[in-house]
């Protein structure tokens, strides 16, 4: 289990304070955690994991279990890839107050632990598979460094799969995730989730929960206490 510093539960607690009131997001973050002097991944927990109730809620009651056979995935490649990266790289990963899986290391701008990167691919493509759906496309985003080389490790396993697999490079994968009119979406990004009318799939808490033994921090214990 994760620890955290002394002040910790007080920034999360001022942070709602302020969000509930409405105060911009951004200077609310940047005054709490200078105010308590929080290391870069709580900083990043506290943005990424701590929202309003109301919001936490809408975006918990668009988490779905496990799929039905037949069902058709649309994956935020890089968003969950991710995911599983900063697990198996030993950094920090945990669930959000809306009770979606997150990370905390901030991997944009920094090189992307290929070996690492392949292995997440490797454990989604088989933790889909193993679903018997009935068609898989995923979604990346160009914009990020190395995209396209880091995307076709994804293509050369769909040769040596047994479903329909697809790669589609944009721009703004984002938008064209929230755009999506049927399936299941498997993202952790909340603009997406905000935004999509689907049943969205935490697939990389999945895949985690289902290949190793983790023990996620829940902020929403944290937030609780």
């Amino acid at each position: 289990m994760d620890r955290f510093s002394v002040h910790f539960c007080d920034a999360i607690r001022d942070y709602l304070y302020f969000r509930e009131r409405r105060y911009p997001a951004k200077s609310v973050l940047k005054l709490i955690c200078d105010r308590y002097q929080l290391d870069a991944a709580e900083r990043t927990m506290l943005f990424r994991g701590i929202t309003l109730p109301e919001t936490a809620r809408t975006r918990l009651a668009k988490l779905c279990g496990t799929p039905a056979a037949g069902a058709c995935f649309h994956v935020d490649y890089f968003n969950q890839c991710l995911i599983i990266v900063s697990y198996l790289s030993g950094n920090r990963v945990f669930i959000s107050c809306d009770g979606v899986l997150r990370d905390a290391s901030g991997f944009h701008g920094k090189k992307i632990p290929e070996h690492l990167f392949i292995r997440s691919v490797e454990l989604i493509v088989q933790t889909l598979e193993s679903f018997r759906p009935g068609g898989i496309i995923f979604y990346a985003d160009s914009q990020i460094s190395g995209a396209g080389r880091l995307a076709s490790v994804a293509t050369e396993l769909f040769g040596h799969t047994s479903v329909s697999c697809h790669m589609l490079m944009t721009e703004k994968a984002d938008e064209a995730l929230a755009s999506v009119a049927g399936g299941i979406i498997c993202t952790a990004d909340s603009a997406i989730i905000d935004r999509t009318g689907l049943p969205v799939f935490d697939l990389a808490k999945y895949v985690l929960e289902h290949t190793f033994n983790p023990v996620f921090s829940d902020l929403r214990n944290i937030c609780a206490s």
